[in-house]
Parts: structure tokens; sequence; C-alpha cells
């Protein structure tokens, strides 16, 4: 877990300072400078602070997830490792990850 990757790409996106986010989650700055150099870690509710504040998920903040946006309706498991999978390959392959999914959609309706 890199929180404090996560949190420093947050806050450069959206064009907030540290201070502004200390200041906002009425944090010190020190805590919040633990937090991003990973000298310490927020606990549960702070967490959640986080995510509420950027508008993303605590798996996010966590890193467990590459999706920023919270999804409306959820994946299964076995559904996020698939989008993962698509986004961890080059742009260049990606064409083919879909044709070979296609492939099999077209194999799964044939029985």
């Amino acid at each position: 877990m890199d929180i404090g990757n996560q949190l420093r790409i947050l806050l450069e996106e959206d064009g907030i300072t540290q201070r502004q986010l200390a200041n906002d989650l009425n944090i010190s700055a020190t805590t919040l400078s633990g937090y991003l150099q990973n000298r310490r870690q927020p606990d549960a509710k702070m967490i959640i602070r986080l995510a509420s504040y950027f508008h993303t998920s605590t798996d996010y903040i966590y890193g467990l997830t590459t999706f920023r946006e919270p999804m409306n309706v959820p994946y299964n498991a076995d559904e996020r490792h698939l989008i993962n999978i698509y986004r961890s390959i080059p742009d260049d392959k990606k064409p083919l990850y879909i044709e070979t999914g296609k492939t099999f959609t077209k194999y799964g309706k044939k029985r």
C-alpha cells in the first residue's frame, strides 16, 4: 500500500495544496506530511474522510484499484481483475485484448 503516492496523485490532479488539504481536514501539516511520505498511516476514519474529500473510494486511497471514480454498479472480483489487466496493457495491445474477449463471447454463445 502506497497511500502517500495515491494522495500525491489526488492533490496534483485536483490542484490542491498540502496546506489546503490539511486545513480542510482539520489536521496538522505534519500529520499530512507523514501520510504523504508513508511515515505514518491514516486510521480507517481518516481514509474514509480522504475518500469523501476527493470523491473517490477507499480502495483507490489504499491503491487497491486504479478506478478513481467510485463504482455505481459494483463489479465482482473477476470483473475488477479483468479491468485492471486491461488498464495495464500497452495502448497498442488493447485492441487485441478486446478481440480476444469477443472471440470467447462468440464461443460461449454457440453452445
